[in-house]
C-alpha cells in the first residue's frame, strides 16, 4: 500500500516538465565530474610522514594604554622636595645599586647641576661652641696673674680742669713669691717738682698668703714719708682670727672676718673674687676696721697712654667727712686696678691713671 502510493507520486514528477529539467540537469553535472576525477589524479597528504611545524602565538598584553586625547591633561608625575643642605634618603622602593666588579672601574657619579636660582633660607648664623662645663654654669677661671708692675700718672687737679698738671707718679709692684705660697704688694706714690720737697713719698705694703678666698694677709704698713704720726700698720692673726692695728696712739685689736683685705690687697683681690660678685668688703687702712659697701657705676672706656680701655667703674660712697674711693678695673686684664681716685671731705682729690702696665702669668724671680 506504501508502495503503490509512492510510485503514484514519482510517476505524477516524471510527468511534470518542470522536474524533468532538473533531472536531466543533475544528471549533466554527474556525468562532468566523473569525466574529471578520472583526468585527473590527487593524492592526499602522507599523515605518518614528519614535518617541521611552526608554532606561532599571539600575546595580548594585560592593559593597553589608553590614547591621550589631549596632551596638556597628561599628569606630570611629582617631584620630590628636598630640604637644602639636607642629604637624599633611599627609600625601600628604590632599587639597590648594582656591586662593581674586582676588575671593573666604577665610573664617577655624575653631578646634578644645583639651581641656585631656587629660594633657599640662608643657613643660622654659626654659634659659639659651648662647653660642658660653661652650660653646667661652671666656666673655668682664668689663671691669676703672677706678676704685675703698673706704672701712673697722679693728678691732683679735676678732669675738666684746663691747666691740669701731672703732679706725680706711681708704681705698684704684685707679685707671687717662687714658693708660691705667698705674695707682695708694694706701692710708692712720689710728687714731681717743687711740690716733692713738701709732700714726701707715701710707701704702701701688703704681704701674706693664698686660701681658696683668694688673697689673705698677713702684715700691712702704711707710711707717709718720716712722720711717725702718720705711719700705721696691721698684723692679721688668721688661727686666733684677731686683727691687731698699730699707731702712734697705741695697738687695737679686732675680730678678723673672714676675707677682710687691707688697702693694697683688696685692689688685687677682684682677680679671684670678681667685683660684682661681692661689693660688701671689710677692709683695714692700717688706722681703722671698716665694712665697705661699693655701688656698680657702669662699664666705661678710659683714653690712656696705652690706649682705650674696657673698665668696670666701682665706687664707695663715703659717709660725711670721709673719703670717697673709686676704681676702675681693666676687663681684658683680670680686673687689675687701672685708675684710682680719692676724695676728702674738703673736695681734696688724688687720681692715679695706667701708663704702663706688665702682666705676667709666671713669677719673676727674686733678684
Amino acid at each position: 500500500m506504501w508502495i503503490s502510493s509512492s510510485w503514484i507520486k514519482l510517476k505524477s514528477l516524471c510527468q511534470d516538465a518542470s522536474y524533468r529539467r532538473l533531472a536531466l540537469a543533475l544528471g549533466f553535472s554527474l556525468l562532468l565530474h566523473l569525466f574529471l576525477i578520472g583526468k585527473f589524479s590527487f593524492n592526499l597528504p602522507n599523515l605518518n610522514e614528519q614535518h617541521d611545524l611552526i608554532e606561532a602565538r599571539l600575546l595580548l598584553p594585560k592593559a593597553l594604554p589608553s590614547p591621550v586625547q589631549n596632551p596638556s591633561e597628561v599628569i606630570k608625575p611629582v617631584e620630590k622636595q628636598v630640604e637644602p643642605n639636607k642629604p637624599l634618603e633611599q627609600t625601600e622602593e628604590e632599587p639597590a645599586e648594582p656591586l662593581a666588579s674586582p676588575n671593573q672601574q666604577s665610573e664617577p657619579p655624575v653631578e646634578t647641576p644645583i639651581d641656585n636660582t631656587a629660594s633657599v633660607e640662608p643657613p643660622e648664623a654659626a654659634q659659639p661652641i659651648i662647653e660642658p662645663q660653661e652650660e653646667a654654669g661652671l666656666v673655668a677661671k682664668p689663671k691669676p696673674y703672677q706678676y704685675i708692675e703698673s706704672e701712673f700718672d697722679v693728678y691732683t687737679d679735676k678732669e675738666d680742669e684746663p691747666n691740669r698738671s701731672i703732679a706725680g707718679s706711681a708704681r705698684v709692684i704684685y707679685q707671687r713669691m717662687p714658693n708660691g705660697e705667698q705674695y707682695q704688694i708694694k706701692s710708692l706714690i712720689q710728687a714731681r717738682g717743687l711740690v716733692s720737697l713738701v709732700i714726701p713719698d707715701l710707701l704702701q705694703t701688703s704681704d701674706g698668703y693664698f686660701d681658696e678666698l683668694g688673697l689673705q694677709p698677713a702684715h700691712y704698713l702704711y707710711q707717709f714719708g718720716n712722720k711717725k704720726d702718720k705711719t700705721f700698720s696691721a698684723d692679721f692673726n688668721w688661727r686666733s682670727k684677731k686683727l691687731t692695728l698699730h699707731s702712734q696712739k697705741g695697738d687695737q685689736t679686732f675680730d678678723l672676718k673672714d676675707g677682710t683685705q687691707d688697702l693694697l690687697s683688696f685692689m688685687y683681690q677682684f682677680m679671684f673674687v670678681p667685683p660684682l660678685q661681692n661689693m660688701q668688703l671689710s677692709i683695714t687702712n692700717g688706722k681703722k676696721l671698716g665694712v665697705y659697701d661699693y655701688t656698680f657705676e657702669g662699664e666705661e672706656t678710659l683714653n690712656t697712654k696705652l690706649g682705650d680701655i674696657k673698665t668696670i667703674h666701682i665706687s664707695r660712697m663715703a659717709p660725711e667727712g670721709e673719703k670717697k674711693t673709686e676704681l676702675w678695673l681693666a676687663l681684658d686684664y683680670q680686673h687689675v686696678p687701672v685708675k684710682i681716685r680719692e676724695t676728702s671731705g674738703d673736695s681734696k682729690m688724688y687720681e692715679l691713671v695706667i701708663t704702663s702696665l706688665d702682666a705676667r702669668l709666671e713669677p719673676l724671680p727674686l733678684p
